[in-house]
């Protein structure tokens, strides 16, 4: 019996002592209490899809962040993705939008695209694909400008 208890007591000081407790999750901003749906990454930019407010930018690791909503058609972003020096922000009622400059100004891009329920994005080299609800999956292999 002292066996079996030093042997689990091993184990179990074992196991603990192997798992990295240097790796922890710090808080970077409280942006007032709103939902963000998705983040993405371009160079020293970090971007928030967020509800009701529409894309927020940190430029600072996200110590402060500012709306970047110039002519974007919606304001619950549920997918942002990243391709190149092209950022695109897809929307609960409005498709998807494109900015060409971190997100300072926007367009629409959504022909071809059936369904404007855009709730992910996802780009491989110069495709990127839209999920949709109700209408499935999508392609663009032009940015966007046609589906």
């Amino acid at each position: 019996m002292k066996y079996i208890f030093r042997l689990l007591l091993t184990m179990l000081l074992f196991n603990a002592s192997s798992c990295p407790l240097f790796a922890q999750w710090v808080p970077v901003c409280d942006i007032n209490g709103r939902t963000v749906w998705c983040l993405a990454t371009s160079g020293s930019n970090v971007f928030a899809g967020t509800y009701i407010t529409g894309v927020l930018r940190s430029s600072n690791y996200g110590k402060n962040w500012a709306m970047m909503n110039s002519n974007l058609r919606g304001s619950d972003i549920f997918a942002l993705a990243v391709s190149g020096a092209n950022l695109f922000a897809g929307t609960d009622d409005c498709g998807i939008s494109i900015s060409t400059d971190s997100g300072a100004s926007w367009s629409a891009v959504n022909n071809g695209l059936a369904a404007t329920n855009v709730h992910s994005l996802a780009t491989n080299g110069t495709n990127l694909f839209a999920g949709t609800v109700g209408g499935g999956v999508f392609l663009s292999t032009n940015n966007g400008t046609s589906w």
